[in-house]
């Protein structure tokens, strides 16, 4: 399928082949990328063992291999691509069952000893153990750099726009775009356009987005300020609206500091039975650190606007990229969950049913202290101690507490070799009334019991 290709996109590829040389020499290869193993347990996230359908302790281990490579072609083209090998696929999934040929009896999957290629969770039959995540072009011309294609995205702290590529990382965030960018001296400069959503040809159904970003970085301190304007003109559906997103980080010897401010605005009609929508959203986080010889103290704060009323046509509940990671169980595991009806690939064994956050940070206020020691040049410890509460509290729901609770949190890296780290981190969560007063006649009540979790990750990465 053939479209055309709006204006801006044939003038920035115009320039691309402008600015490619007249012969290609030999390409060169790079890698990037790491393989993680992860083994978790929580007891229990439904933070109840006197509700009815409160699940107990579970556990999982799962794999993840991220590659990156690229090829150098010459002096002025690359090619880039990310896969994605078994992502979060579950140890032993899955167990190939072989039938008897004379009985033509499957035999009991005890006795296999083959794991085939794990099959899609809506039933499909193709393997996803293998997924091209990203795919672009960089050109160096003596205007600028262009790039093009599906390219990560990321900015500052990670607040809003993170690509995901730690270890620890669960999302991403992906966008198919055209990006120009120079430098004069320490100030960088970028624009482009991005697809957002690909609707039907010939349509005006799709959404896109103008970008831009003016960066200043010296050698101990960075500040910049990124953009962007996304809009859907649709003859049912209009929907405009921009992020202005501000980020410095500053350092001096042992001490730093780094923080980031944003604001979503906009407004229209989502569908043709949500209109009038009207967005206001603001939110920011502060870190800072001091860490002369082995001693390691530190300081987050963060806040997320809220809506006292989910009802209307105003939203204003900010929330934070869910890769923006700060703990282990609050704001990165859905809470409370329960005992589904039946298990299954789908659901992994528990229902979201009575959930109340989940994987990000969202109408929150957070305070998180830390402090660590280098007990030796391969081994670090960190203890933390987050605290949140809700910035507005929902009044149509009639929540009856603002506090989410704490979270203890004790974290072991451990770099032995070049390459490969492990890592064991421990957590104590105490829930507050925003839980523990949830009431609901059918899910029933009780999530008030604190939970334990563990995690183990293993890393190889190059």
């Amino acid at each position: 399928m053939t479209r055309p290709l709006p204006s801006p996109v044939a003038a920035l590829l115009a320039v691309t082949l402008a600015g490619l040389p007249r012969a290609a020499s030999a390409g060169e290869l790079t890698w990037d990328g790491f393989y993680r193993a992860r083994a978790e347990v929580f007891d229990s996230l439904s933070l109840s063992d006197t509700n009815a359908n409160a699940a107990g302790a579970q556990w999982s281990v799962d794999h993840r291999m991220r590659l990156q490579p690229g090829w150098i072609l010459s002096d002025r083209v690359s090619l880039h691509t990310q896969l994605d090998l078994l992502p979060w696929v579950l140890w032993g999934d899955e167990v190939v069952q072989r039938t008897d040929p004379v009985t033509g009896i499957d035999q009991p999957l005890l006795f296999s000893d083959e794991l085939g290629a794990p099959t899609s969770v809506d039933g499909a039959t193709t393997p996803y153990n293998l997924r091209v995540t990203r795919l672009w072009g960089e050109v160096r011309t003596k205007w600028g750099q262009v790039i093009f294609g599906r390219t990560p995205v990321h900015w500052g702290t990670g607040m809003i726009f993170n690509a995901g590529n730690d270890p620890t990382s669960e999302f991403g965030d992906t966008t198919d775009r055209v990006l120009v960018s120079g430098r004069a001296g320490d100030v960088f400069l970028m624009g482009g356009l991005e697809q957002r959503l690909e609707g039907y040809t010939n349509r005006p159904d799709d959404y896109r987005a103008l970008v831009g970003s003016v960066l200043y970085q010296a050698e101990q301190a960075g500040v910049g300020l990124y953009t962007t304007f996304r809009w859907r003109n649709e003859s049912e559906s209009r929907f405009n609206s921009g992020i202005i997103d501000l980020w410095g980080k500053a350092t001096m010897g042992p001490a730093s500091i780094e923080g980031e401010f944003a604001t979503i605005l906009g407004g229209g009609d989502l569908d043709e039975s949500t209109n009038d929508i009207r967005v206001t959203q603001f939110g920011g986080n502060l870190r800072a650190g001091f860490e002369p010889e082995r001693l390691r103290l530190g300081v987050l704060a963060g806040f997320a606007t809220g809506d006292a009323d989910r009802s209307d046509n105003q939203l204003r509940t900010f929330s934070f990229d869910p890769d923006f990671n700060i703990s282990l169980m609050l704001f990165e595991e859905p809470m409370p969950v329960l005992e589904p009806a039946a298990a299954n690939d789908e659901n992994g064994n528990r229902s979201l049913a009575a959930a109340r956050t989940g994987y990000s940070i969202n109408n929150a206020l957070f305070l998180q202290p830390r402090v660590g020691w280098k007990l030796r040049d391969d081994l670090t410890a960190d203890l933390s101690w987050l605290l949140a509460m809700q910035a507005k509290a929902d009044t149509a729901s009639g929540d009856e507490g603002r506090a989410y609770g704490s979270e203890i949190g004790l974290k072991l890296r451990y770099d032995p070799f070049e390459h490969f780290w492990l890592r064991a981190d421990g957590a104590l969560l105490l829930p507050g009334a925003y839980y523990s007063a949830y009431t609901d006649s059918e899910l029933g009540t009780g999530f008030n019991k604190p939970s334990l979790g563990g995690r183990l990750i293993t890393t190889i990465e190059f």
